[in-house]
């Protein structure tokens, strides 16, 4: 899910074998997830300009 400029969410249809690409990081006691982000794809430019970064997961 995405918010566009006005706030207003879209959801976005997602294969369920990616994943969310992000970095967790612990400080002080503290936990954090930093999403990596890409530039986003075309046919989503107009609701933001940044966009999650998709990994396939690995078949097991």
């Amino acid at each position: 899910m995405e918010k566009d400029h006005d706030k207003q969410s879209h959801w976005v249809p997602m294969d369920t074998r990616m994943a969310i690409q992000g970095l967790l990081e612990e400080r002080d006691n503290e936990m954090r997830v930093y999403v990596v982000t890409i530039n986003t794809p075309p046919e989503y430019a107009w609701i933001h300009d940044r966009w999650p970064r998709l990994v396939r997961l690995k078949d097991q």
